[in-house]
């Protein structure tokens, strides 16, 4: 069976692993019946375009505690008195693009700001999938996403990860991302054969619960050039050369 190389396409690949199955937030088309549903479960929502990188264009809609809506895009805020009055707004935001909606994940936070992880897999020399970096993307105030291009702030996960548990516990944990993330890569190449890697974004829920949030198959390098430590991303530009061609 095949599938698009787009968000849409992508998750319904992943869901045919039942183990990955259970880290994916429940996504659908965004349609004003399906929105409806998942917010009468959920405080809140992301509207993603099917097609798109970078966080560009993604809106969270959110049901306020005292009643009403607000949909938000970038650092833009804007409130409804009705889940219909907010619905017309996001069809005239999304124009005719094909969108999904998805439940919001309470993400951990860094200094009142929600994070996630990006980790990236390529495969070596013999085929192999291997993680090749892992790096935390801090959303910038006030912002819905934490992508590098839409203001997220990249900090090595250590610094993240070191308020909420201890070194042991660090290791223990990374090394789980480690083994979801060459899990969901290896899946992912079954249906998408030609990519040698795999951005994989992951959030993790106040219960530490990691959740699947994309797979990029054409995933940011330079994000990684933006630590401090430039190690993981001299091994990952190492990784991204063609097989066969000489190491300097």
């Amino acid at each position: 069976m095949q599938y698009g190389n787009n968000k849409w396409g992508k998750y319904r690949a992943l869901r045919r692993d039942a183990a990955l199955a259970r880290h994916l937030p429940l996504t659908r088309m965004a349609t004003n019946e399906n929105i409806r549903r998942m917010l009468t479960k959920n405080d809140s929502v992301y509207l993603k375009p099917s097609h798109g990188t970078g966080g560009f264009g993604i809106l969270k809609l959110s049901r306020r505690a005292g009643g009403g809506y607000d949909l938000q895009y970038g650092t833009k805020r804007r409130s409804f008195a009705t889940l219909d009055r907010a619905y017309r707004a996001f069809l005239q935001a999304k124009q005719n693009k094909r969108y999904l909606v998805q439940t919001g994940i309470s993400m951990l936070r860094h200094l009142g700001r929600p994070f996630d992880l990006r980790i990236m897999v390529q495969r070596d020399r013999a085929s192999r999938w291997e993680v090749t970096g892992i790096v935390g993307r801090v959303a910038k105030p006030r912002m819905v996403v934490t992508n590098y291009h839409s203001g997220g702030k990249p900090m090595p996960v250590p610094d993240l990860l070191g308020p909420l548990m201890s070194k042991a516990d660090q290791a223990s944990y990374v090394d789980r991302l480690k083994r979801l993330s060459i899990r969901t890569s290896a899946h992912m190449s079954r249906y998408f054969p030609a990519y040698r890697a795999f951005g994989i974004d992951v959030a993790v829920d106040r219960k530490r619960k990691p959740w699947i949030l994309e797979v990029n198959s054409r995933p940011d390098k330079y994000i990684f050039r933006a630590l401090p430590d430039k190690t993981m991303f001299h091994r990952i530009m190492r990784y991204a050369k063609p097989p066969g061609k000489k190491q300097r």
